[in-house]
């Protein structure tokens, strides 16, 4: 996998608190880790989010649907 080398600015009780938990020359992986991570929790939030609206929507769509079918069949 490719990476890139960016500056990023952290608080400094976060830097502190990597430091203790990770090594040196794992703390890039760790961070990375960290990121995919949070953008997958935000992925999946945004897609149940997304079924909520699709199955109200279905719901409303059928309801309406089964009036219209037991129109003229008596």
């Amino acid at each position: 996998m490719k990476t890139v080398r960016i500056n990023i600015s952290l608080p400094d009780y976060l830097l502190e608190e990597i430091s203790r938990q990770v090594s040196p020359g794992k703390r890039s992986r760790f961070i990375a880790e960290a990121v995919e991570r949070s953008l997958k929790e935000q992925r999946d939030h945004t897609l149940a989010a997304e079924y909520e609206a699709a199955a109200r929507e279905i719901f409303r769509i059928n309801g309406e649907l089964e009036g219209a079918v037991g129109d003229g069949l008596d």
